[in-house]
């Protein structure tokens, strides 16, 4: 057997080789395939909870400080735009199923957006936490979503390395 990205040949004893299933998809890169697809799960709810529970707070609540009031109305749109990062990722799970380049080109930006938008949430329920008694579901289900896109990062991060030290190893022409 051959690297498909190097040309070396590969004993039976390579590490390499464990890596392809039958279909040619490396295991690692089918991880990310999964990853992509619960990740986009993960950030509809969490956009849609998030922007209807502060909407709601915003305009049916009793009077409640301003700063609370603000607060979630600031963070409407970022629930939003977490809901619409979310149904972007089914759109990176359906172009790595079928190895489409947008979806390597994206997937990276895609992830470091949602930890961003994870943590600007945390940092807003936290603060109308201290104004405004929110329910004790809200601060641990954002810090459920810090610790996920925090994790799914480091997970494509990794995998985006991968790609380009495969990219170097192919354009120093060793096969």
């Amino acid at each position: 057997m051959r690297c498909p990205y190097c040309g070396f040949r590969l004993g039976s004893e390579t590490p390499a080789k464990k890596l392809y299933v039958k279909g040619g998809r490396s295991r690692f890169l089918s991880l990310i395939i999964v990853l992509s697809l619960v990740s986009g799960i993960i950030d509809v709810i969490q956009g849609a909870n998030e922007s209807t529970y502060q909407y709601a707070n915003y305009v049916y609540q009793p009077p409640i400080p301003a700063l609370a009031r603000y607060l979630a109305l600031a963070q409407v749109p970022i629930s939003v735009l977490v809901l619409l990062v979310g149904i972007a990722q089914f759109f990176i799970f359906y172009g790595l199923i079928y190895g489409k380049a947008f979806s390597r080109r994206y997937l990276l930006k895609l992830v470091g957006l949602t930890f961003v938008l994870s943590l600007i949430m945390l940092s807003l329920d936290g603060m109308m936490s201290s104004v405004y008694s929110l329910p004790s579901s809200v601060l641990p289900f954002d810090i459920f979503f810090v610790f996920w896109a925090f994790f799914v990062l480091v997970v494509v991060w990794r995998y985006v390395i991968l790609q380009e030290t495969r990219a170097i190893l192919r354009s120093t022409g060793a096969s």
